[in-house]
C-alpha cells in the first residue's frame, strides 16, 4: 500500500469511530443528519472563536449546520443530570453568541450531552444572551476591584481549593 491508500485507510477508520461514539452517546438524529462544520478534538484542534465586541473567546466541541442553521454541541463527560448544569448551559449559551458574531448567523438553540442520556436542547434567547453579558460584565467589576464575591453556596466553600484567598486563612 502507498501513503496515500493508507491515508484514505485512517481517514476512514477515524469517521467511522467519530460515528460510533455519538451513536453511543445517543445524540439526537439531527446530529447525524446535519454536516460537522466545526469540531475540537485532540488529533485536530480547531482555532478559538473570539469577539472582540464581548471580550469572550471560546472552542465549542462540535458546530452542526443543520436545516436550523448552526448549532453548537457541547460533550461533558459526567453522568447526565435531571436538568444541565447552570455553568454548562452558559458555556454553551457563549458558544451561541460567538457563532452569532463571528459567523453572522444567530443559533436558535444548542445542545449539552452528558453520558447516559439524551442531549439537553438549550434555546438561545435574547434574556439568556442577555444574561450571560450581565454576567461576565459582573465578572469583570470583580476583577478590577480585586475582590471576589461572596459564596452563594457555603457547603462547596469547604472543599473548594481558593478558600484561603476568598476568607485570607
Amino acid at each position: 500500500m502507498n501513503l496515500i491508500n493508507i491515508i484514505i485507510v485512517v481517514v476512514g477508520i477515524i469517521i467511522v469511530i467519530l460515528f460510533v461514539l455519538l451513536k453511543l452517546t445517543k445524540v439526537p438524529k439531527i446530529v447525524y443528519k446535519s454536516k460537522p462544520v466545526y469540531s475540537d478534538h485532540k488529533e485536530k484542534p480547531e482555532k478559538a472563536f473570539f469577539s472582540s465586541k464581548y471580550g469572550l473567546v471560546g472552542k465549542p466541541d462540535f458546530i452542526l449546520h443543520t436545516k436550523d442553521g448552526l448549532l453548537p454541541l457541547e460533550i461533558k463527560n459526567t453522568k447526565r443530570p435531571n436538568k444541565p448544569y447552570f455553568s454548562h448551559v452558559m458555556q454553551l449559551i457563549s458558544y451561541c453568541l460567538l457563532i452569532e458574531e463571528v459567523k453572522g448567523t444567530k443559533p436558535k438553540y444548542g445542545f449539552i450531552q452528558y453520558k447516559g442520556g439524551q442531549p439537553f436542547s438549550v434555546s438561545y434567547t435574547e434574556n439568556m444572551k442577555s444574561f450571560l453579558i450581565k454576567t461576565m460584565q459582573e465578572m469583570r467589576d470583580y476583577i478590577d476591584l480585586g475582590v471576589a464575591p461572596k459564596p452563594t453556596r457555603n457547603y462547596k466553600c469547604e472543599k473548594c481549593s481558593c478558600k484561603s484567598e476568598c476568607f485570607g486563612d
